[in-house]
């Protein structure tokens, strides 16, 4: 059997080990195969190590292939990050069943919810519900939850994880996939929470940490020495490009996620712009969350376009498959994934990537080389060195 998982790995925690540990001693697993994000996250912040850094930790915590999700669905809205790392594994061909981590373990729940969302989104009334909701006064966040607690159950949409894990069983229906799911209940602290709970944390309290404390806790001790050695980045490492940005464009509404007013409301804004995180708070709303306008600005600076996005998504997420590395027990199955595959299989860039995987990549070692004060290698002169793991 191999096993997909869709992660971040931002960073790769002991939470993370658990499950594939899971995938391999409790489900029997053979390999595990990872759709990982690379320099941008789903938040729209830059990622806390280089994603060679992150494949490689979690190649040596038991994962087996890496894989690349594209920017452009990386840094995408958690139905769009989900169908393209479900597409991703879909693309190799070897992918038997898709596990990932929620509050909730009913694996016929979420089928079920997945199909009946399904439906109301292809006959309308999801969509009806929430531009009454809308015009009544109530903000999209909270007139999408009203919508789709009238017909699954709200436990399902009270959590990231379970909402990612909707998403993911959503595109299997829709795709017909031939992939089953399975579920292991979340381990630790809220996804969200900033406090560290000891050996099993958020990702998002390792990172607070390390921000603050300049010291990576709560992973594997594999892991730990591989990041000890790595560039550590924070979010607003970006600011100055992205303040650059900024005042060179008037117009963002073609940008990705981003519309007419709050092109307007970044405009009138930028000239408080102090930096990155501070202006996510400062431009946030109602109708607006930090986490929109993250991505919003992510796109902004990396480049990304409504148009970009239309192409991408029209050509089924997936145009090309990029490795970021694999283990021996994986360099098992890549004779599989070559012979099987739906699209070609890179190990480096070529034609086929899209400009925001070249382009978040030199983003990412610009802010690097800033902090190491050394050049490093470009996405074309990296070598490919993780399959001796």
């Amino acid at each position: 059997m191999t096993i997909g998982i869709v992660a971040e790995y931002n960073p790769f925690h002991n939470g993370h080990k658990f499950q594939i540990d899971y995938a391999k001693k409790v489900l029997s697993a053979d390999t595990v195969v990872v759709a990982m994000s690379g320099s941008f996250t789903q938040r729209g912040e830059i990622a806390c190590y280089d994603k060679y850094v992150r494949a490689e930790a979690a190649l040596k915590c038991g994962a087996d292939i890496i894989l690349e999700i594209p920017t452009i669905f990386a840094t995408s809205s958690a139905r769009e990050f989900a169908s393209a790392g479900v597409a991703l594994l879909a693309a190799t061909n070897v992918v038997d069943t898709i596990l990932f981590g929620a509050e909730c373990d009913d694996v016929n729940m979420f089928k079920s919810c997945a199909i009946k969302l399904n439906e109301l989104e292809n006959s309308g009334q999801l969509d009806e519900s929430i531009r009454k909701s809308m015009a009544s006064g109530q903000s999209f966040a909270t007139a999408r939850s009203k919508a789709l607690e009238a017909h699954i159950p709200a436990e399902l949409i009270s959590s990231p994880n379970n909402i990612l894990g909707l998403e993911y069983c959503r595109y299997i229906d829709a795709n017909k996939l031939n992939m089953d799911i399975a579920i292991i209940k979340r381990q630790g602290n809220d996804y969200n929470s900033t406090e560290l709970t000891g050996e099993i944390s958020s990702a998002s309290a390792i990172r607070k940490n390390l921000n603050e404390q300049g010291v990576i806790t709560a992973v594997p001790e594999t892991a730990k020495k591989i990041y000890e050695k790595a560039i550590a980045i924070n979010p607003d490492s970006i600011s100055e490009m992205l303040h650059y940005k900024l005042l060179s464009t008037l117009d963002f509404s073609n940008y990705l996620d981003c519309n007419k007013d709050l092109s307007d409301r970044i405009n009138n804004s930028k000239g408080k712009f102090i930096s990155f995180t501070q202006f996510c708070d400062l431009l946030k709303s109602k109708n607006n969350t930090y986490s929109k306008i993250s991505r919003v600005l992510c796109h902004i600076l990396l480049d990304i376009t409504w148009d970009d996005f239309e192409v991408a998504k029209n050509k089924g997420y997936i145009s090309y498959i990029r490795m970021l590395g694999f283990s021996k027990n994986g360099a098992a199955l890549l004779s599989a994934i070559k012979e099987y595959k739906k699209v070609p299989l890179l190990t480096r860039p070529n034609d086929l990537t899209y400009k925001s995987d070249i382009y978040s990549s030199d983003i990412y070692r610009a802010v690097q080389t800033a902090k190491s004060k050394a050049p490093l290698p470009t996405e074309y002169t990296r070598k490919f060195t993780l399959n001796n793991i």
